[in-house]
């Protein structure tokens, strides 16, 4: 008569049947080819380019000239160079106490001159850091300086920022002295022109004025 099998043995054999599907279901999560209706992974969206610089802010003044105190050559030679093409403005410095008012182009040409003030050739650009370098005639713009003091307001309007600064110094030094407008480790402005002021004919000496930051001022930041 032949044996049965143990009423114990079903029970192990279906575990081993659910443990057996188990096990393959796991390897097709692994090994299996993907499905292909399952939708593809978004790649990450590329970072947005930077934002463009702002442009620079547009210059203007009130275009004002007191000419009580310049000379009848200097009148004359602003109204002259006034027909001609303006120069594109650098900065316009402002000096309240003064009431002066003086946009600043590029270079210390006549062409310039005679209309405005000027960078210096090699100082650094308004709105940069560095020693700004400016020049005007004593007998047009720059006449006033006759009465600037230590500690004035000095304002000069760039592309960048409307920056204070206040006079540290005056002095007076010879033409060949070009270390005032050497660079500056933080930012400076620099006036320059020639001395005596009501001097008659080539004028020997040089009217210098060293203006710094002022406290809080962009310049100074």
């Amino acid at each position: 008569m032949a044996a049965h099998p143990s009423g114990r043995s079903l029970p192990v054999v279906a575990l081993t049947l659910v443990l057996a599907a188990m096990l393959a279901s796991c390897d097709r999560g692994t090994g299996a080819p993907p499905d292909n209706n399952r939708p593809a992974a978004v790649a990450p969206a590329a970072a947005p380019p930077p934002s463009p610089s702002p442009p620079p802010r547009e210059l203007t003044w009130s275009g004002k000239v007191d000419m009580n105190l310049w000379s009848a050559v200097r009148v004359k030679a602003y109204k002259v160079a006034l027909k001609q093409e303006t120069p594109r403005t650098l900065a316009i410095l402002r000096i309240p106490r003064l009431n002066l008012e003086v946009p600043v182009y590029d270079g210390t040409a006549d062409a310039v001159l005679d209309l405005a003030a000027g960078r210096i050739e090699d100082t650094a650009l308004p709105g940069t850091p560095g020693n700004v370098g400016i020049a005007a005639h004593r007998d047009g713009y720059f006449r006033v300086l006759k009465d600037i003091k230590e500690g004035d307001a000095l304002v000069l309007d760039t592309p960048v920022a409307t920056e204070h600064f206040r006079v540290q110094w005056i002095k007076i030094t010879t033409p060949d002295d070009v270390s005032v407008i050497d660079p500056t480790p933080a930012p400076a402005v620099t006036l320059v022109g020639c001395y005596p002021f009501y001097h008659v004919g080539a004028a020997p000496k040089r009217f210098i004025v060293r203006a710094v930051p002022a406290a809080g001022s962009p310049s100074g930041s």
